[in-house]
């Protein structure tokens, strides 16, 4: 017993020991892929994270540009693999823009003064807007969407003066994104640009099928709340006000569905990180099924109508996700509802005829009613697909009789 006990107790020094003889391998989330563009003459970076089901498959994603890619590029690519994989989000490419000259790309006026007016070196080379968004429109969209299996849906996400680009986007290129996400904005820029350009555009452009979620930090002074704050002439409570402002002028909007959110516990740098996961469950609120698996009252129909919404949603056809539509089929079968079962495992056949798996499901279907021929017809079509051990295991007992 003593004996025993010691070995238990070294168990994980030893476990430790093996594991640690084991080479390093490394965790890759993307690639990092270099262009040159005849626009801005000079060679950029890109960061590209494509969904891990993406790898060598054919499946089409939706694709996301996000601005400043090398700041925000591991936690948009966690946030999104993580959202899309709880069945909240379609799963997406991201694209990461780094800039070599970011207020010259991200500015849409030469304007070098700080909000207050005062002279700003750091903002000399600022006004290049223009050509960045020809840039990222005429040859990264190509360069991706040549590369990658990619769906006409497409969304932009920017921080401070990336957010000003993706305002300045919606307001002067709606159709080239079906969504923005522009966090804590810079819209103090060159006394209030946007704003003006705002009043006019969204008011009179017709914005369906475009969606919006604009987050703003708490950069007011202490004591200060949302509601004074826009009585306030203070410069240090500028960029709050102006967010209030924009937001009424979102109200105007034709069509346009919004969402704006104050993040009273995070300043300017720390506001990224909740806001890209807010923005995500926001964009995608329809996609995911209002009803709880287990709800009885969820057929087939219910499945296909609700799979037709997110398809007008992001503008290209969905399918009813397979995992879902298995689940379905499996907890009608332990509930012996064996008509529904069938449905739900026949509706994935129809649409993901090349997934063994779907089969053997199908398989479990008709030993369930006692249809022993039909049953190891499935299985030894799902056989046919991908040889699995307990798939082979079935068949072999239904063959032998037992």
């Amino acid at each position: 017993m003593r004996v025993f006990l010691f070995l238990l107790l070294l168990l994980p020094t030893f476990c430790f020991a093996q594991t640690a003889k084991q080479p390093d391998a490394p965790i890759t989330i993307g690639t990092k892929q270099t262009i040159h563009s005849a626009i801005l003459k000079e060679d950029l970076n890109l960061w590209v994270y494509v969904p891990k089901s993406g790898d060598g498959a054919k499946t089409r994603y939706p694709v996301m540009y996000l601005l400043d890619g090398e700041a925000f590029f591991m936690s948009m690519a966690g946030t999104v693999d993580y959202v899309s994989g709880q069945g909240k989000m379609p799963e997406m490419i991201i694209v990461g823009i780094e800039s070599t000259d970011r207020v010259r790309d991200l500015t849409p006026t030469h304007y070098p003064f700080w909000a207050s007016g005062e002279p700003a070196n750091d903002l000399k080379t600022s006004g290049g807007g223009a050509n960045f968004m020809a840039f990222l429109e005429k040859e990264v969209m190509p360069y991706i969407e040549k590369r990658y299996q990619t769906q006409p849906y497409r969304m932009l996400v920017g921080h401070s003066l990336g957010g000003l680009t993706v305002l300045q986007a919606l307001v002067h290129q709606p159709a080239l994104f079906a969504s923005y996400v522009a966090i804590d904005p810079s819209i103090w820029w060159d006394k209030q640009l946007i704003m003006k350009q705002a009043e006019k555009a969204l008011t009179q452009k017709d914005y369906a099928n475009e969606s919006l979620f604009y987050a703003v930090a708490n950069t007011m002074e202490k004591g200060m709340d949302t509601v004074r704050v826009v009585q306030d002439k203070t410069q240090g409570n500028h960029n709050v006000k102006n967010h209030l402002l924009f937001r009424e002028t979102l109200r105007k909007s034709k069509n346009l569905a919004w969402a704006w959110k104050y993040y009273p516990e995070d300043n300017h740098g720390s506001v990224p990180f909740p806001a890209q996961y807010d923005a995500l469950r926001y964009l995608f609120k329809k996609y995911e099924l209002d009803k709880d698996l287990k709800d009885p009252t969820i057929t087939v129909d219910y499945i296909k109508n609700h799979y037709r919404a997110v398809s007008a949603m992001l503008q290209y056809p969905v399918l009813p996700d397979m995992t879902t539509v298995n689940t379905l089929g499996y907890i009608s079968l332990s509930e012996k509802r064996y008509d529904k079962a069938y449905q739900f495992f026949q509706l994935n056949l129809e649409n993901y005829p090349a997934v063994g798996n779907l089969y053997d499901s199908m398989g479990d279907y008709y030993v369930a009613v006692g249809n022993k021929k039909k049953a190891m017809e499935a299985f030894k079509k799902a056989l046919s697909l991908e040889e699995v051990a307990e798939t082979r295991r079935k068949l072999k007992s239904l063959e032998a009789g037992k």
